[in-house]
């Protein structure tokens, strides 16, 4: 399954770079944008492009992470910053590929009449997706994938590291 997955991405990508070289679009498809993200991450995003391919996006906003070490679903309050190549696909289709950082924490919540308390959170991700300009109208929609790990800390138990499961994410922005 993993090894068909790769397959597929590569000749995507691959696909993507042809359609890129006939077309010989080399700007950013805008230079801010601000919107929404729903998905594995909710909350607010800022998108901009400081060069042509180069793309920063950051998100602010809750995601719930499976703790499987102390039991229970924590809600995490999340900034991610990621940093990524962005190239047109054509007509208004875009790739992206990177990766980032994700800082924030969960709140202390009771189990079996048991405190755990909140945890300092930090963690790495890639993000890959595609993105869609429309031409006639300030908007720009994202569809990503976000996998990476959680390294969870607190003043009574040693860190630990947790998958993150962020394999679907949503966003619509306004363009500037």
């Amino acid at each position: 399954m993993k090894k068909r997955f790769f397959v597929f991405a590569l000749l995507a990508v691959l696909c993507c770079t042809t359609i890129n070289a006939q077309t010989r679009r080399d700007a950013a498809p805008y230079n801010n944008a601000i919107g929404a993200t729903v998905g594995f991450m909710n909350g607010v995003t800022f998108k901009t492009f400081p060069t042509n391919h180069f793309g920063i996006q950051l998100d602010l906003g809750y995601r719930f992470i499976a703790d499987y070490r102390y039991g229970g679903i924590p809600v995490v309050l999340s900034l991610n910053p990621n940093f990524m190549y962005e190239s047109a696909c054509g007509n208004g289709f875009y790739w992206f590929i990177g990766g980032g950082l994700n800082i924030g924490g969960s709140l202390g919540r009771y189990r079996n009449n048991v405190h755990h308390p909140g945890n300092f959170v930090f963690g790495v991700n890639v993000i890959g997706g595609a993105e869609y300009k429309f031409a006639n109208i300030p908007l720009a929609l994202q569809v990503d994938a976000r996998p990476g790990f959680f390294i969870f800390a607190n003043r009574h138990h040693d860190p630990y590291v947790l998958f993150d499961y962020n394999f679907f994410n949503v966003s619509a922005r306004y363009t500037f």
